[in-house]
């Protein structure tokens, strides 16, 4: 996935990770496949096994000039909010990502022109949902 992320993704000018051992392994490989410089990196607490809820208001509380976010979490909270936010995109892929959002998948979203602190549910356009087996195909 970190391979992916560094190639086909917009390069984050942030990433927000939880402090969990599990999610600072998963963001290792990302930090090497991205190459120098990193991008600012928060390793914050509050994000494990945080809520949906929780997750916007941390997504609201961005400063307006990061354009790029790379939130690094756990589910359920994170799938949910993935779920929440894709009001636009291929329906057949919406509706999988709000029926299962397996470890390790990756959402890209994108939000309206506007300040992070207007993000709403239903307001972003899901342009992929990648999932760890789309890589298990030879």
């Amino acid at each position: 996935m970190a391979d992916h992320i560094a190639s086909a993704a917009p390069r984050p000018d942030l990433i927000l990770c939880s402090t969990a051992t599990r999610t600072r392994q998963t963001l290792a490989p990302l930090v090497k496949a991205l190459g120098a410089p990193a991008p600012p990196i928060s390793l914050e607490k509050d994000l494990y096994l945080a809520s949906e809820d929780t997750l916007l208001e941390r997504l609201r509380a961005l400063a307006d000039e990061v354009q790029t976010v790379l939130l690094i979490g756990h589910n359920d909270g994170i799938g949910q909010l993935a779920g929440a936010l894709a009001g636009q995109g291929r329906a057949s892929e919406v509706a999988e990502l709000r029926e299962k959002y397996p470890t390790g998948a990756l959402a890209q979203l994108r939000m309206p022109r506007g300040p992070w602190s207007a993000l709403a549910p239903g307001s972003c356009e899901l342009l992929a949902f990648v999932k760890p087996r789309d890589f298990d195909r030879d």
